[in-house]
């Protein structure tokens, strides 16, 4: 499995692409713009960007959305049928996608926004903005907070503690350090 990294300007939003080392099959993890690191990887590794997952529907992480799809036809997985003023096929939790030889799994992680959906692999999960290193993404209300804290502890932390945390941005973690560190769940 190929992971990396990217720091768009939008917002200093992370986007990351996953990608099936036998297929050459690449998945691009929130789409605030279209960027030229993230083109360069693409053609430099010789992969094809043939989806696009979403995290959540904020600018940050749709933005580049439509000149993504305009220029690799990927197929865009969110949890909402119209995601950043495009098209996207609905997941809900449980649902996989498949990349390649690889599978990710979808778990809810709603409260920073209601649309909030995690992906995980095996051995890290991209969590967009429900959980940060150290923090959680902001929420309107005390219950939305709560439901958020609930699903990350459900969904998130029940995975094995070296699982590599990626969110939308700020540096990654681990489960075992958010779990036991961070103070919104202390």
């Amino acid at each position: 499995m190929i992971v990396q990294s990217f720091l768009l300007d939008v917002n200093e939003a992370n986007a990351y692409v996953v990608a099936c080392e036998q297929t050459r099959e690449a998945l691009l993890i929130d789409a605030g713009e279209l960027n030229a690191s993230v083109e360069a990887f693409l053609r430099d590794q010789d992969l094809r960007l043939t989806r696009v997952f979403i995290t959540h529907d904020h600018f940050d992480h749709t933005g580049g959305l439509r000149e993504i799809i305009d220029k690799h036809r990927a197929e865009v997985f969110a949890a909402n049928h119209a995601v950043g003023n495009c098209t996207a096929t609905n997941v809900s939790h449980g649902d996989e996608i498949p990349v390649g030889s690889l599978v990710g799994k979808v778990v809810v992680t709603p409260g920073h926004t209601p649309d909030g959906i995690s992906l995980i692999f095996p051995g890290v999960v991209f969590v967009g903005d429900a959980l940060f290193a150290g923090s959680v993404g902001g929420t309107a209300t005390n219950a939305l907070a709560r439901q958020q804290i609930d699903h990350i502890r459900r969904n998130i932390f029940s995975l094995p503690p070296e699982y590599e945390l990626h969110g939308g941005h700020g540096p990654a973690s681990t489960v075992q350090i958010e779990s036991r560190y961070n103070p919104f769940f202390l």
